[in-house]
């Protein structure tokens, strides 16, 4: 579809952010809100396979705070997602409605078709805990807490906000680039095989091969370069992107933001440091009120959330997109070779 939306932005359906939103809503938003979700609906109902539209459909009926149009357009999203074959997908977005609607029987029993489904082939008794062999053998993955997260970045180089990086419109002077984070992708990992995303083999060759990139590029810090990620790795080494990120966004309920259809401002980018955006893969790509839209492409970065939150003087919202993508905005964003 040509012509999407630039200026809208995901949340989960089950978030009572997507509803208060709607209150802090410029008219001028408002307005171009009712006209993409008016060229939506009749697009959709021409193209019913076209999940990304109505992806973005939905979204725009919940900040516009009109829930039951936001529910009947999820129920179409996963009605597709159902059609296509996308199980994972189709399951976030049933869940979803299940939180508004409880009681629905109809809901309950494509969720549960749903799980079985998608534990065909798999163990009884769930997944065991699988460790891997950098560091500690027997730590497994854990939830982020807001202590954990609160530990990493006390052990990161210090961000000092300026002036600058609390202005909406204001560019951040270039920094020093810092070392990207190693770690943040060792739980990346372990989530990964503990829920058997990728095979152990493939998931440890990618790490290894994280960690020489990021290397190399920490030792020329006078040539600006985006940090090598994980996710990037383990599909350009062939594991299904789509599917990979919809099982993703199903385990760790992230939102999903599609910035292949965004043209996202390099000026909102560029509000935090390049330590950041590009050390550490995460695009700042809309503001809305006091919220500042996140994207990145590791949900266990738990150092860069808090960092990112003690840098801006938002309210952030932080989704999950395709690491190709998060890639091209940052090297267009900077300028960068391709």
């Amino acid at each position: 579809m040509k012509n999407r939306p630039a200026r809208l932005f995901l949340t989960p359906i089950d978030t009572p952010l997507s509803l208060s939103l709607a209150e802090h809503l410029t008219p001028e938003e408002r307005e171009e809100l009712l006209q993409t979700a008016t060229a939506l609906k009749a697009f959709t109902e021409a193209n019913p396979d076209d999940d990304q539209s109505l992806e973005i459909l939905k979204d725009a009926y919940w900040k516009l705070g009109h829930q039951e149009e936001a529910l009947a357009a999820t129920r179409r999203l996963a009605d597709t997602y159902l059609r296509l074959g996308q199980y994972s997908a189709a399951m976030l977005e049933y869940e979803g409605i299940l939180v508004h609607q409880p009681a629905s029987a109809e809901i309950q029993a494509l969720i549960a078709d749903l799980d079985a489904k998608l534990n065909q082939g798999k163990p009884s008794g769930g997944h065991a805990p699988i460790a891997l062999d950098f560091g500690d053998a027997s730590e497994v993955f854990e939830p982020v807490t807001d202590d954990a997260e609160a530990e990493a970045a006390s052990k990161e180089p210090a961000l000092i906000a300026t002036a600058a990086t609390r202005q909406p419109n204001a560019v951040v002077a270039k920094a020093p680039p810092a070392a990207p984070a190693q770690d943040a992708n060792e739980p990346l990992a372990r989530f990964v095989i503990q829920h058997r995303l990728a095979s152990r083999e493939a998931v440890q060759k990618a790490l290894e091969r994280v960690k020489s990139l990021n290397a190399s590029i920490q030792a020329d810090p006078n040539t600006p370069s985006v940090a090598a990620g994980l996710l990037d790795e383990l599909i350009k080494s062939g594991v299904e992107a789509e599917e990979l990120m919809a099982s993703i966004l199903n385990l760790t309920k992230f939102a999903y933001a599609p910035l292949e259809h965004y043209d996202v401002d390099r000026q909102i980018v560029r509000m935090l440091p390049e330590s950041l955006t590009l050390g550490r893969r995460v695009v700042p790509f809309d503001i809305v009120s006091r919220t500042m839209m996140v994207a990145l492409d590791n949900p266990f970065d738990a150092a860069l959330k808090t960092l990112v939150q003690q840098t801006v003087d938002y309210h952030v919202q932080w989704h999950l997109a395709m690491p190709d993508v998060l890639h091209r905005i940052l090297r267009e964003s900077y300028r960068l070779p391709g």
